[in-house]
């Protein structure tokens, strides 16, 4: 046999060795997977619309699955109680946004500039999808909020710019809840504009009185009227967001 020729093993195993991988057929979850992730996203649907326009007090577990077209007794196969799913919620559609929100950080050094761009965003959101903005308005910026959501981060931004120096502020309690409730103010009257299908009214387009609202956070932190209006109406660094999992179609 000459050098250069080769044995069918061989030959076999060098045209396998240059083909291309064959790629493996998708794997489909079980039919009883699909069914109970679809009933836990329906559940988790219909928790959010109702919470957002009633909040978790004023929603049964019974009206949750009524909207959901879900048997009661199913409920419990995915969660404990009421307060089981409203904190699925909060992580779901609030604690991961929050996280990317967050990011802004790596773009923007100035924790100023940092808060009034995460205020606009959120504010603009709500104006994006009502529904959310009514959910985190009803979850507001309460004491659990302090450790868990956009309170968490927006107390981390307040610290950073004491610390650094950049914001005069004697009672960060207060201030805290001032600048918070701001927001959520915002929010709500922008997530109403669109819900309602209002038209730009007393509180302006949504870009503008997002932007106003945030030029009012700064000066409540201590910055000058004239460098909060400025950092305020910067163009807004491009960040991605995740989608909210559980909005419905327009």
């Amino acid at each position: 046999m000459s050098p250069i020729e080769k044995t069918p093993a061989a030959q076999r195993a060098l045209a396998q060795e240059g083909a291309p991988a064959e790629s493996s057929p998708e794997v489909k979850a079980p039919r009883g997977a699909r069914r109970k992730r679809d009933t836990r996203a329906r559940l988790l649907g219909a928790a959010l619309h109702l919470m957002a326009h009633r909040g978790v007090g004023g929603v049964t577990i019974n009206e949750i699955t009524e909207q959901a077209d879900v048997g009661f007794g199913s409920f419990y196969n995915h969660f404990e109680s009421k307060d089981a799913i409203h904190a699925a919620l909060i992580e779901e559609v609030i604690g991961h946004y929050a996280v990317a929100l967050d990011k802004l950080g790596d773009q923007l050094s100035d924790p100023a500039e940092k808060i009034s761009a995460s205020a606009r965003y959120t504010m603009l959101r709500g104006h994006d999808d009502p529904t959310w903005g009514r959910f985190v308005f009803q979850t507001s910026f309460s004491r659990d909020s302090m450790s868990d959501g956009l309170g968490r981060y927006l107390l981390q931004d307040i610290g950073t710019g004491v610390s650094a120096g950049r914001f005069a502020v004697e009672d960060l309690p207060s201030v805290y809840i001032a600048v918070g409730s701001t927001i959520l103010g915002g929010l709500a009257a922008l997530s109403d504009q669109a819900e309602l299908n209002h038209e730009p009214d007393f509180f302006g387009d949504a870009q503008t009185l997002a932007k106003r609202i945030a030029a009012v956070l700064l000066t409540i932190l201590g910055l000058p009227k004239d460098e909060a209006q400025e950092l305020a109406n910067r163009p807004l660094p491009q960040i991605e967001l995740p989608a909210n999992p559980f909005a419905q179609p327009s």
